[in-house]
């Protein structure tokens, strides 16, 4: 029910196949209160960096420790909520859970719908839930994917008690495959 596919951990994960990740950021975070102090995660980096492992595995944590967790896609969230009878109950069920995870916002092209329902669930849970993201784009190119002020108002949102990290490097599938 928490939308993870497969359960990863923080343990599982290659530190070394890319020496450039922040660890040590990372790991501040991780063992921070970030869920009781509502911090919110922007994981930043192309494909195949481990932005979605970091974040799912973060869910899985939070379930270990008790908390309702929701891992989905910007994509499938939006879906979710367009194809819902009710849309608003659906928004406030994705805006109360206590740890949401937003994964590849960007990677797909958002119409104003879809910025609009993100707005909706992000802005519920500012300073109340922690919300974790990530991202393909670094913050100055969402108004690419967002209109400008939605993009301002979205990023301001999960600036407020949040942590932006970027991971840069090659990507582990492509390493994996030519091994």
């Amino acid at each position: 029910m928490s939308g993870i596919r497969q359960v990863k951990t923080l343990a599982q994960f290659d530190w070394h196949f890319n020496p450039k990740i922040a660890k040590d950021d990372l790991l501040g975070f991780v063992n921070s209160r970030w869920i009781e102090q509502a911090f919110n995660l922007v994981l930043i980096g192309d494909t195949g960096l481990g932005k979605s492992h970091i974040a799912s595995s973060l869910c899985y944590e939070a379930i270990l420790q008790g908390y309702s967790s929701f891992f989905i896609s910007a994509f499938d969230l939006c879906s979710r909520i367009k194809k819902a009878i009710n849309p608003t109950f659906k928004i406030d069920y994705y805006a109360k859970v206590r740890v949401l995870c937003i994964d590849e916002i960007g990677y797909t092209y958002h119409k104003k719908e879809d910025c609009d329902i993100l707005f909706q669930i992000i802005s519920k849970r500012t300073e109340i839930l922690p919300t974790i993201v990530t991202t393909n784009l670094p913050p100055k190119q969402w108004g690419a994917i967002f209109s400008g002020s939605v993009a301002s108002a979205i990023l301001d949102r999960l600036s407020f008690n949040g942590k932006f990290i970027t991971f840069e490097g090659r990507s582990y599938r492509l390493l994996k495959k030519h091994k």
